[in-house]
Order: structure tokens, then C-alpha cells, then sequence
């Protein structure tokens, strides 16, 4: 059972940048308020969501059961982790703020699925047609 106030952030467990981020956000969480979960072992945090969705982003389950995904759910991470509530609502009351977090998610979900060996394997390139 997980203590009372916690948060989970979800991701793709299979991606070795969400992986990394979640890697991340874990080790910063000195506070011991935010537990990261791979979207596989969790779809029975996120409800209803359709199935489709729950794949395509980070998602983070509140207390009270809220969910935010994408980069709408970075200033829930970013006010956890630093245990500034307000940190959260002043990043979402600017748009240019706001805009600045999707660039910033947009730029890591545009890595998804890159962090691979673009060489080929010794045995798969004998077999590649020159």
C-alpha cells in the first residue's frame, strides 16, 4: 500500500527515454512523494482511458486520482518533486510558460524510439544486399 499524497508517474516501460526520464524524476524525488511506474503494470490507475491514449504519453495520477498527461502533467512533476505546490500553478497560469514545458516534453517524445543501434549487426550485415 502506498503512503497517503502519493503521486505516480506512468510511462512507457518499453522506451528507453521514458524509461531514463522516469529514471530521473525518481532519483530527484527526495521527498518520497512520487512513485514511477511503467504504463504496462498500471492501467488500473488511469480509469477509463481509452486504450489508444494510454501509450501515447506520460500520465500522472494525483491523490485524489486526477489525471494529466503529456506535458500538461509536467508542473504536477516539477511542483512534487520540489514540494512547491505553487510551482505547479504558476507554470500553468502562463502560456508562454506553458509552451515552454510542451517544447521542452515535445523535444523528449521526439527521441522516443531514436536511442537505438543504427549500425547493423556483424551477422545482419553479411546478409544486407549492397
Amino acid at each position: 500500500m502506498e503512503p497517503e499524497g502519493t503521486y505516480f508517474l506512468l510511462y512507457d516501460g518499453e522506451c528507453r527515454i521514458c524509461t531514463a526520464f522516469a529514471r530521473a524524476v525518481a532519483a530527484l524525488d527526495i521527498r518520497g512523494t512520487l512513485r514511477a511506474r511503467p504504463l504496462q503494470d498500471s492501467r488500473d490507475l488511469l480509469g477509463g482511458m481509452p486504450e489508444e491514449e494510454i501509450l501515447g504519453a506520460a500520465h500522472v495520477v494525483a491523490p485524489d486520482g486526477q489525471v494529466t498527461t503529456g506535458a500538461a502533467a509536467m508542473p504536477t512533476i516539477a511542483g512534487v518533486l520540489l514540494g512547491v505546490p505553487r510551482l505547479e500553478a504558476w507554470l500553468r497560469s502562463s502560456p508562454p510558460r506553458m509552451r515552454a514545458v510542451s517544447r521542452a516534453y515535445d523535444f523528449l517524445v521526439s527521441l522516443r524510439g531514436q536511442l537505438t543501434c543504427g549500425v547493423p549487426s556483424p551477422s545482419s550485415a553479411a546478409r544486407s544486399p549492397r
